[in-house]
């Protein structure tokens, strides 16, 4: 009975971890269907309404866009095990300022993989899905560097009269980011970033940058002196509360201990011994860097596509094998390694 139990059990287990793929049919043919959710007419921007020109001319650009992915990839045009669903969205809120590196409509596609159930239905809710910027200054890297004080807005913590100037400065921290480092360029105006995991060098986050090459570059890099500024001229405007003012003490002591020269250098994320300017001039951590406004061609309007940015997560072979065996394929990962990052991509990126 033990030994009926022991195998009854082992089963169990190896079809909970390789038998869902039974779950999934991965040979019914789908459909296509693209969804608009960009703003209507009217809508608030960052530099005022959004013009019914733009906003058609903005709508036009990106299902041109779309339409030219799915030409391309059998995955997107001709879906097998899932109904493909491409999402257009529009990423900024309604906010009143905007700064100088921030020009053209940011928006983002999703391609989602609707998969289909063994038994007709159909995984609707977050389904698997592969998703790319238009107009993202940060590249989807690893995050802004400057973001615990976005809260700080009461004025409890700082004199009224000087709000415009807490406003501005946090604006000037929150354009930092850092990078992953450079990994390669297939061709004249897309870079490829990686970030390694695990110790192993082919695979790793990417990101995917498709530009303008004949633009001036689109980020720029920061020096640490930079961002010792930046936090001297946010970190001096917070007085009323003791703890404030020791933060300020300490930013100007982590400050003193560095040298000329690493001032002078390129900054990096992360400092083992400071708390406050987490910033160091040694090549540790990720590079820091921030859009360079000099990038965007304004005499293009704000609808058209300057700069896109793609994201995988670069599983190995085995990885992918596993996830396979396990439940699904996994589509997203298999769609972009179907891209073809060549100059066809780069003409996306509207010239004139």
């Amino acid at each position: 009975m033990r030994l009926f139990l022991s195998i009854a059990l082992i089963c169990i287990v190896n079809y909970c971890i390789y038998g869902q793929s039974s779950q999934w049919n991965q040979t019914k043919p789908g459909a296509w269907h693209y969804e608009s959710n960009l703003p209507s007419i009217g809508h608030k921007l960052r530099n005022g309404n959004l013009s019914t020109e733009e906003n058609l001319t903005f709508k036009k650009n990106i299902s041109t866009l779309v339409e030219w992915f799915r030409q391309q990839y059998p995955m997107l045009n001709s879906p097998c095990g899932y109904d493909l669903r491409a999402i257009s969205s529009y990423v900024w809120s309604d906010y009143t300022t905007k700064t100088d590196y921030e020009y053209a409509i940011p928006g983002e596609i999703s391609f989602l993989f609707e998969l289909f159930h063994a038994d007709g239905s159909k995984w609707k809710i977050e389904p698997p899905q592969f998703r790319f910027e238009v107009i993202a200054v940060s590249g989807g890297h690893d995050g802004f560097y400057f973001s615990p004080e976005y809260m700080v807005n009461d004025g409890s913590r700082y004199d009224q009269t000087v709000s415009e100037k807490v406003d501005s400065t946090l604006q000037i921290l929150a354009q930092y980011f850092r990078v992953y480092p450079f990994k390669e360029s297939p061709c004249a105006g897309i870079d490829v970033y990686q970030a390694y995991r695990d110790g192993w060098q082919e695979n790793g986050i990417q990101t995917i940058v498709v530009y303008n090459p004949q633009r001036p570059p689109y980020w720029l890099p920061v020096t640490v002196q930079e961002m010792a500024d930046a936090h001297l001229a946010y970190y001096s405007l917070f007085q009323k509360k003791e703890i404030d003012r020791m933060i300020l003490d300490q930013l100007k002591l982590e400050i003193a201990e560095l040298t000329p020269e690493e001032l002078a250098a390129p900054a990096y994320a992360g400092y083992e011994s400071h708390f406050v300017l987490k910033v160091n001039g040694k090549k540790q951590g990720y590079q820091i860097m921030r859009f360079n406004p000099a990038y965007w061609d304004k005499s293009l309007p704000i609808s058209a596509i300057q700069f896109l940015t793609f994201r995988n997560e670069n599983l190995t072979d085995g990885e992918m094998l596993e996830q396979k065996q396990r439940a699904y394929p996994n589509y997203p990962q298999l769609f972009f390694k179907q891209i073809k990052w060549d100059v066809g991509l780069v003409g996306l990126v509207m010239q004139k």
